[in-house]
């Protein structure tokens, strides 16, 4: 694993969200270190987001982006739909030596 500076950007209708940090990268995954707003260290692992990823001009600077489908409940008429929604997200790191 290499250890990166990273950021993501949750793409949404109406609100826009960014993450920054110290994470990790493997082959096909970014594992993304955070403290949240309880004030604990949390991870969160972005699956097979590299492959859509692409080098910059700069030296060891890489970024792009990928969705993924998320299932969620939501309630309708007193009872509970499933419904699957695509989630956008823009991703750049930079690798640290």
């Amino acid at each position: 694993m290499k250890k990166v500076v990273y950021s993501v950007t949750r793409v949404g209708k109406f609100e826009n969200s960014k993450m920054t940090g110290f994470g990790f990268i493997n082959e096909t995954d970014l594992i993304a270190l955070y403290k949240g707003k309880d004030g604990k260290r949390h991870r969160r692992v972005y699956e097979d987001c590299l492959r859509t990823c692409y080098k910059t001009n700069k030296p060891n600077e890489y970024k792009g982006s990928f969705y993924e489908i998320r299932e969620c409940e939501f309630e309708k008429n007193g009872s509970y739909e499933t419904r699957e929604i695509e989630v956008n997200y823009y991703i750049w790191y930079k690798l640290v030596d």
